[in-house]
């Protein structure tokens, strides 16, 4: 009898778990629908309210046919279901609507019932709204994806701005505030860095200077409704949204370069259309013989600094069409953004052209103040334009800046046929071993190139021979490797050298001629080509003896430098057991840090091949390289004409002064005595693969 309850009661979970969600999501969209209808019957009783005072006929037809369009988005909502065609009709006349009873405001009957009503219902649509947004939060009921503005955002702001068409009022300061309101939620949504101090400035200005600049008292209640219910769900959503950096920018850096052309000509336009307003201070302002001399010396600035800023945007766009190009034509499997764009040198562009970025951003706030015009909302509201769009770009080169990945160059050799005996003398292997010996090796290079290329890693070089290497060879192929730079000029962040063959048992490498490399040998060319560099080097070791050489590198307290290796056990059953070769740890290796579907278990009871790594104990200091002032300059000068040098010296100020610079060698010490008392499992390189240990 248990058995045929569990049975029923198993079969009807699935059903009656899937009627509850319907019954949640119906109920929390109900919440959604009372706030629109709350919304509907504010403006209606408003927009009554005034007619009857007014007279005015434009507002009796523009509220029917408001009526009329609403129940005609019902009828496209419920008997068509063209649920976005009505949607955004019915925003577009509410915002419309809206923008009447806000620019029809009139103190003498401020204090009748029915504008208190209409004031106390507009105030309760924007409670409900924010309840609705934050319910559909909690519930999950949100799906995100990349866009700059919903067609509900678009179509309220589009209805706005016609009401100012409809009535005359303003219409170049009103349409010129909406794109600035557009572009303020657009660096909402796409969660920049000032994106929230942006909202506050908007919101001050408008409401102090802006609305008094063109003579027209509004009503508040009216005001906040329509400001609080655009950006409600873009403030949460700074909360909430779960995508990443390159997600939320996806909608516009993965665009075609024809739609980056036309991005950057937008903010040229804007750029200096607020330049010319700005400029008019030297007319307007009464005591002018002041005002002109200091718009000349600050103009003269922002315009030498937006010129860099444009110039870098543009080079940006450029290097992100070269990443998305090369990104579409990669399998599905090997797809990543962020190692693309850490490979092709672009965090530390970005760490570079945020100074550009920032110094220009505050020119534009100086010029702002010397030119500050109280009285001229056209002025105000393309302030208000530009402010967003420095804090996007400002915000983007930031956050790459911060998050992705440095550049790597990588080089592996493996040993030829032989193997050597404890004397240390080479001996050579009959026909048949060296066949399969040859065949091992190529199938580890072909691992090693599969490793290289899957994280974009630089290949310098995939070395087997034969015949053998001799040390000399060794060591102008390691020297040539250390010395090697990047495109843009810079030292690579980390050096990789793969080694797979014999070694010595004190872990030395077995080369030709009985030559050997000894650990303190290999670091010694290291110094010397990357001593002051602040790179670091990681060895991957695929050997039956390199425990001597992991207990080496975690002596080591002068230099960055980790040691990726394998301990190879004997089988408990010589007779039945597989013993480990030479290969197999770097197979599972790579799979590790190559697939995403990857079921290796490197702590599993019984392991032929465990994994073991050892670092420096300076590792943890180590951090992605920083330009240097001289970077700056030398990135200055093969940018920009000669005669803009003297900015270098604005840009040589430190644009990343630590305030806790105090903590920094405790901060230091505590990384430092966890990495040797609390070893982890793994470690993140910041490449995209990890160094583990058994």
């Amino acid at each position: 009898m248990f058995s045929i309850k569990y049975f029923i009661s198993h079969c009807l979970q699935a059903p009656y778990s899937k009627m509850l969600d319907l019954q949640r999501q119906c109920n929390v969209r109900y919440i959604g629908y009372l706030s629109s209808l709350i919304l509907l019957v504010a403006i209606c009783t408003g927009l009554y309210h005034r007619w009857l005072h007014s007279q005015d006929t434009t507002i009796l037809v523009l509220t029917m046919c408001g009526l009329f369009l609403f129940a005609l988005c019902c009828i496209f909502y419920y008997y068509f279901g063209l649920e976005n065609v009505s949607t955004c009709f019915f925003h577009l006349w509410c915002g419309c609507l809206l923008g009447m009873i806000i620019y029809t405001e009139d103190e003498k009957y401020k204090e009748e019932t029915n504008e208190t009503l209409m004031n106390v219902l507009l105030m309760s649509s924007l409670g409900m709204k924010c309840l609705w947004a934050l319910t559909e939060r909690l519930c999950g009921l949100v799906t995100y994806r990349s866009l700059l503005m919903t067609n509900i955002e678009a179509f309220e702001l589009i209805g706005f701005a016609v009401a100012s068409v409809v009535l005359e009022k303003n219409l170049t300061a009103v349409w010129l505030l909406v794109i600035a309101f557009a572009f303020t939620i657009i660096a909402l949504r796409l969660r920049v860095l000032l994106a929230i101090p942006t909202l506050i400035v908007a919101y001050v200005i408008t409401a102090i200077y802006w609305f008094p600049a063109i003579k027209l008292v509004p009503n508040p209640f009216a005001v906040s409704c329509f400001a609080g219910r655009l950006v409600v769900d873009t403030v949460l959503d700074t909360y909430f949204c779960g995508l990443s950096l390159l997600e939320r920018w996806q909608c516009y850096l993965y665009n075609s370069r024809i739609f980056s052309i036309l991005s950057v000509l937008v903010i040229i336009a804007f750029e200096i259309t607020f330049f010319v307003f700005a400029g008019q201070v030297t007319v307007n302002h009464e005591e002018w013989y002041f005002s002109i001399p200091f718009f000349i010396l600050f103009g003269l600035l922002w315009l030498c600094f937006h010129s860099a800023q444009i110039f870098t945007w543009w080079t940006f766009l450029g290097k992100i069409h070269e990443c998305v190009t090369y990104y579409d034509a990669m399998t599905e499997e090997a797809k990543s953004m962020s190692r693309i764009m850490a490979s092709k040198g672009l965090r530390y562009f970005c760490l570079i052209s945020q100074r550009f970025i920032c110094f220009s951003f505050a020119t534009t706030l100086m010029l702002t103040a010397v030119s500050w015009q109280k009285d001229n909302a056209n002025f105000l509201s393309m302030f208000l334009i530009v402010l967003p769009i420095e804090c996007m770009q400002l915000g983007l080169l930031y956050e790459l800046g911060k998050s992705l990945g440095g550049t790597c160059v990588g080089y592996a050799l493996v040993a030829p046929s032989n193997f050597c005996r404890l004397d240390g003398e080479a001996v050579l292997l009959p026909a048949n071993a060296i066949q399969e010996h040859s065949a091992r090796s190529t199938e580890i290079l072909n691992t090693m190139q599969r490793f290289f290329l899957y994280h974009m890693i630089d290949i310098f070089s995939c070395d087997y021979s034969t015949s053998g290497l001799t040390l000399e060879t060794v060591e102008n192929k390691l020297t040539s490797l250390f010395m090697k730079e990047t495109k843009d000029g810079p030292r690579y962040d980390s050096y990789i050298i793969y080694y797979s063959g014999h070694v010595q048992p004190n872990g030395d490498w077995a080369l030709a001629g009985d030559a050997t490399l000894k650990f303190e040998t290999l670091v010694e060319w290291w110094r010397e080509a990357c001593g002051e560099s602040g790179s670091r080097l990681i060895l991957v070791m695929d050997t039956k003896n390199s425990l001597p050489w992991v207990k080496q590198v975690r002596r080591n307290g002068d230099d960055f430098i980790a040691i990726q290796s394998c301990i190879m056990d004997k089988p408990s059953d010589t007779e039945s057991g597989t013993a480990a070769n030479i290969g197999d740890f770097t197979k599972e290796w790579v799979d590790y840090n190559c697939s995403k579907e990857t079921d290796i278990n490197w702590n599993e009871q019984g392991r032929s091949v465990r994994a073991t790594y050892g670092v420096s104990k300076t590792w943890t200091d180590f951090t992605f390289h920083s330009p240097t002032e001289q970077d700056i300059e030398s990135h200055w000068q093969n940018s920009f004409p000669s005669i803009t040098r003297p900015f270098i010296i604005i840009l040589s100020i430190p644009g990343n002064t630590n305030i806790f610079g105090c903590c920094d060698s405790c901060i230091r010490c505590i990384k430092r005595c966890k990495m040797k008392w609390l070893t982890p499992l793994t470690i993140d390189t910041g490449h995209g693969f990890k160094l583990v240990r058994s």
